[in-house]
């Protein structure tokens, strides 16, 4: 499992030098995907937010990441953070913030990850059907259910409709990010790409149609 980290150009040396180094200010990674426009969603808000140069970090995740979070990039916490949207975006969250409100997205191993982002995509297959009137008001478990139910009549328009479908993977994990709590070292650093690169990774995904199809 692989995953991107988009900083502004200027970092780059100090980034090749000392790594990825964890402070107190928001460091978001997202997990590499088949789809340049999920890969980039991080990048084009960026952008938006500050009109830099970026470029992006690859590495894979090992033993020592965990436990980390994956989730909406607010993940919500205890505390009052009031409406000052600075203050927000430069605020690192603490593991014993979001293990106290908002302890779902917490993961201890990469197996877990994997079942919880096989599980987030189902949710969302769920969240399409004609049965979900108030998807909120009901089981989480139940709405995975039924985007399994989905599947299962007719793997291969599930495919097309939604394991292959950009738009639809872009729904799902749009604002979603990897928040680590270790330093990431220079030497594990695999790739940089540009923002124009197309750099798309597969293993995951094809993973979860494994574990959801057999093929």
């Amino acid at each position: 499992m692989k995953v991107i980290h988009w900083t502004p150009k200027e970092n780059k040396e100090s980034i090749l030098q000392n790594g990825l180094q964890i402070q107190d200010t928001r460091i978001a990674y997202s997990i590499l995907t088949p789809f340049d426009n999920l890969n980039r969603w991080w990048l084009d808000f960026s952008l938006l937010e500050t009109g830099k140069e970026y470029i992006g970090f690859i590495f894979e995740l090992n033993t020592s990441d965990f436990p980390l979070v994956h989730h909406h990039w607010c993940a919500s916490t205890y505390q009052e953070l009031g409406d000052n949207l600075e203050i927000t975006l430069n605020r690192r969250y603490r593991l014993d913030e979001i293990l106290k409100d908002n302890p779902n997205g917490v993961y201890s191993t990469k197996d877990e990850l994997k079942k919880g982002y096989k599980e987030t995509i189902l949710f969302r297959i769920g969240e399409t059907t004609d049965e979900v009137e108030d998807v909120y008001e009901l089981d989480y478990e139940r709405v995975e259910e039924l985007g399994y139910d989905i599947i299962k009549k007719d793997n291969e328009k599930a495919f097309q409709d939604f394991f292959d479908d950009p738009d639809f993977m872009e729904f799902t994990f749009e604002d979603y990010q990897v928040l680590l709590f270790n330093d990431i070292s220079p030497e594990r650093l695999e790739t940089i790409i540009q923002p124009e690169d197309s750099y798309c990774y597969t293993t995951l995904l094809d993973e979860v149609k494994t574990s959801l199809f057999g093929v």
